[in-house]
């Protein structure tokens, strides 16, 4: 089992937003020196779910503080809200900035209030993505003797006479994943050959979307293509810590209650916004039904009842868990007492 810090922490307001961005730069750095293999990144815009924003930025600026080696997953980046162009060169920028230790997983998304801000339209989010996701492709695969490419998007268009510039570090492109709840997503991804993100699913439910990409990998890929994408494909957790499992329960729920409030808050500023009524839980279940939440979403205990979730996932054939400390507007304080407890009685019974 390979385990990479998840970085997503919400902010009350502007006046936290520097020391919360400091804060999860010396958590990603005190957990990949401690044993994790990687450091995970997502993109969110203007609703205070995410600090940073720009995961890209983050990524890069982390990738010289982090032990050589260290993976990088994107997930996810949001393909409608970019500029297809500059989306390419920046995983190829990425990708040579960690050494080719980077993965990029593409999804949707689908919050109304970033999509506003964006100035697109959520109810397209599906159609764009795949559109745009064709672009690039396309983009990172001219090479400056073909002929131009001439893209257009539902909000620009141009034409790309030379090609991407930088290159990959080693390859034609960074290697790519799908972020994805549903299995016909996943055996998209396995055709493909790329990495399958997932997140806020019980066990056996993935046990049997992991089966269907294995088998879509193994219809078209060599077994050596087939173990590495098992092996960093990723399931995505919020985990928290506590001496006890009662006191860890009664801790999270009073963090679940302020995510649901501010996520009412970020969508009742647009509520009138085509398809936002039906897009509060994008990614599964949501903090606003917090018992589904805990069930699905979350890793919650003490340290012996942690290690016996994380090894119901391990029996699903899950190989590779994003963990997520620092939520739910936690302080520093909190959010390190819950890794420190992870990285101290957790950790060594998976990574020796």
């Amino acid at each position: 089992m390979r385990f990479s810090i998840y970085l997503n922490a919400q902010t009350p307001g502007p006046q936290e937003d520097v020391g919360i961005i400091q804060t999860l730069a010396r958590q990603a750095v005190e957990a990949t020196r401690a044993g994790f293999h990687g450091v995970v990144l997502t993109e969110h815009h203007f609703s205070g779910y995410n600090t940073y924003g720009d995961n890209f930025m983050f990524a890069a600026h982390l990738a010289s503080q982090v032990p050589p080696g260290t993976k990088f997953s994107l997930a996810v980046a949001v393909p409608p809200l970019h500029n297809p162009m500059r989306l390419a060169q920046q995983c190829n920028l990425l990708d040579i900035l960690t050494g080719g230790e980077l993965i990029v997983g593409f999804a949707a998304g689908g919050s109304p209030l970033e999509y506003a801000g964006m100035g697109r339209d959520p109810g397209e989010r599906h159609a764009q993505m795949a559109h745009n996701l064709e672009i690039l492709e396309a983009a990172l695969a001219k090479k400056p003797e073909d002929p131009p490419l001439e893209w257009e998007t539902a909000f620009e268009h141009g034409t790309l006479h030379t090609r991407i510039m930088p290159s990959a570090f080693h390859r034609q492109s960074p290697a790519f994943a799908r972020a994805t709840q549903s299995d016909s997503g996943a055996e998209w991804a396995g055709k493909k050959g790329w990495y399958l993100f997932s997140a806020r699913e019980k066990p056996q439910a993935l046990a049997g979307r992991w089966r269907l990409y294995k088998q879509a990998l193994r219809a078209a890929h060599a077994e050596e293509v087939v173990q590495d994408r098992l092996d960093w494909s990723m399931v995505q957790k919020q985990v928290y810590l506590a001496d006890t499992s009662e006191r860890a329960e009664a801790e999270i729920r009073e963090r679940l209650v302020l995510m649901a409030d501010n996520q009412r808050r970020s969508f009742g500023h647009v509520k009138d916004l085509r398809d936002a009524a039906h897009l509060k839980s994008v990614v599964g279940v949501s903090p606003q039904n917090p018992d589904e939440f805990l069930d699905h979403a979350m890793l919650i205990g003490d340290p012996a009842s942690v290690r016996e979730q994380i090894r119901e996932y391990e029996a699903a054939g899950i190989r590779h868990m994003a963990m997520l400390f620092n939520f739910g507007f936690m302080t520093p304080e909190t959010a390190d007492r819950s890794m420190r407890l992870f990285i101290d009685e957790v950790l060594p019974a998976f990574t020796g």
